[in-house]
């Protein structure tokens, strides 16, 4: 059996087939400026981000993988050995299960090669080790046996030279079409689930509801058992029973997943629990963050004591930066997060102004919006920082646009008027920016009316 399995494994397309797969993967994870490369949700950023991106690329991965199964699918048919292997003794059954275990064995390697890249780097850097990375390795996992089963079955059932380019365009589409059906929250929620590959995470705190995973499970399996029974079917009868598997795992999956993409996820509780140094607060998966952020945190927090009903806490979010959710907010708290562009690399004072940005409240605009509402509020929250720490610093004049034109002008404004007169405003102004209503810019400069 075991000089059986070593052929199957030279003669055939087996060790080409991981080969592919890290090719096409590692050269997007390395080289690529894609979505993975960034912040706390970056392949390389967390045990959960390694396992959780190449299950995404598998939206690449899967058609290499069914192509190539679907080639060697057929490779009875097309030498037209089959009624000669059909008289022999050996099993056709055992046949199947060798060439299966060959194929099966290298793609598995070749994806289980590419989670350890991510993980190897996570552990060099001390990553926060949980274990809801399991279930993802055994979905990724799953879903490379489910493409190799299936490759071989259909394969088998429609031994034609276009079979294999169909399946992998077939398998690219569809996974295409799920994904981007999943980022832009059009079409199906059950729809996006049951696609291959994973849509693309969001944050390092976010990660697959238990329903989702089961019913990902149960899909995954029974596209495997349908592709194992087509691959050792002989008869119509026994091609048409492979149907059952994929009707069954629909049946157990779809009830379970959720109506809206909403809930597809949960908080992973271990990672976003707070460490504390007093008012000043981080996620444990960036604890080495706290020491950093507290000495201007408290700052901060003393600062914004000038105002009435200044907040108390400083406090790591867990929602993904990128995610804009509009008012209100929490007054009692500064929210603050680790792949925000204007808290990055910095500490000391420059952490201290960057955390007074708008009196301690977040911004109401996404981070890459543009346009003359957004620089108005842009300079408005400068303007409060400054008044915050006591002197003006006109903001830097390789933003484009540059802010100046309406920072000295409010800052001047602001401060002609009494002192009472500019707590007010300035009181006036956060409160616009924590209910993301009316124009900060011109409460600083005007005054609330």
């Amino acid at each position: 059996m075991r000089s059986v399995f070593r052929i199957e494994l030279r003669r055939t397309i087996a060790p080409w087939v991981p080969i592919a797969i890290l090719a096409v993967s590692l050269g997007l994870l390395v080289f690529s400026r894609g979505p993975w490369n960034y912040d706390s949700a970056a392949w390389n950023a967390t045990w959960l981000t390694a396992v959780r991106w190449p299950r995404y690329l598998l939206v690449l991965m899967w058609p290499i993988i069914v192509g190539a199964a679907a080639i060697q699918g057929m490779r009875d048919a097309r030498a037209g050995v089959g009624e000669l292997f059909g008289s022999t003794p050996r099993p056709a059954g055992q046949r199947a299960a060798t060439l299966g275990l060959a194929l099966g064995f290298a793609a598995v390697v070749g994806y289980l090669v590419l989670v350890a890249a991510g993980v190897g780097q996570v552990i060099a850097k001390g990553g926060l080790f949980t274990t809801a990375w399991v279930m993802q390795l055994v979905l990724g996992v799953l879903s490379v046996i489910a493409g190799v089963a299936l490759g071989l079955g259909l394969g088998r059932l429609l031994p034609y030279p276009i079979t294999p380019p169909v399946l992998a365009v077939l398998a690219l589409a569809g996974g295409f079409y799920a994904q981007v059906s999943g980022m832009n929250g059009v079409g199906p929620n059950a729809m996006v689930l049951l696609g291959v590959g994973q849509v693309q995470p969001h944050g390092p705190f976010d990660l697959p509801s238990p329903a989702v995973e089961l019913g990902q499970l149960s899909w995954l399996l029974g596209l495997t058992a349908a592709g194992i029974l087509l691959l050792l079917a002989s008869s119509t009868r026994a091609k048409v029973f492979a149907l059952l598997p994929v009707a069954a795992g629909l049946a157990v999956a779809l009830p379970l997943f959720p109506a809206w993409s909403t809930d597809n996820d949960v908080q992973d509780k271990m990672a976003a629990a707070l460490v504390c140094d007093g008012p000043v607060c981080v996620t444990r998966l960036h604890e080495d963050w706290l020491s950093t952020v507290a000495g201007p945190g408290k700052e901060s927090l003393r600062r914004l004591e000038k105002l009435p009903h200044p907040p108390t806490r400083v406090e790591e979010s867990t929602e993904p930066f990128r995610t804009n959710r509009a008012g209100p907010r929490d007054p009692s708290r500064v929210l603050i997060n680790q792949d925000d562009y204007a808290l990055q690399d910095k500490s000391g004072s420059s952490l201290t102004l960057a955390l007074l940005s708008g009196a301690g409240t977040s911004p109401c605009h996404a981070a890459s919006y543009g346009g003359e509402q957004n620089d108005r509020e842009d300079a408005a929250r400068w303007v409060m920082a400054q008044w915050l720490v006591g002197s003006y610093t006109p903001p830097s004049s390789r933003r484009q646009p540059p802010l100046q034109p309406q920072t000295d002008p409010a800052w001047a404004a602001l401060k002609a008027a009494p002192e009472a007169e500019q707590t007010a405003r300035m009181a006036a102004a956060r409160q616009a920016e924590l209910t993301c209503t009316g124009d900060p810019l011109k409460i600083l400069t005007e005054g609330a009316r």
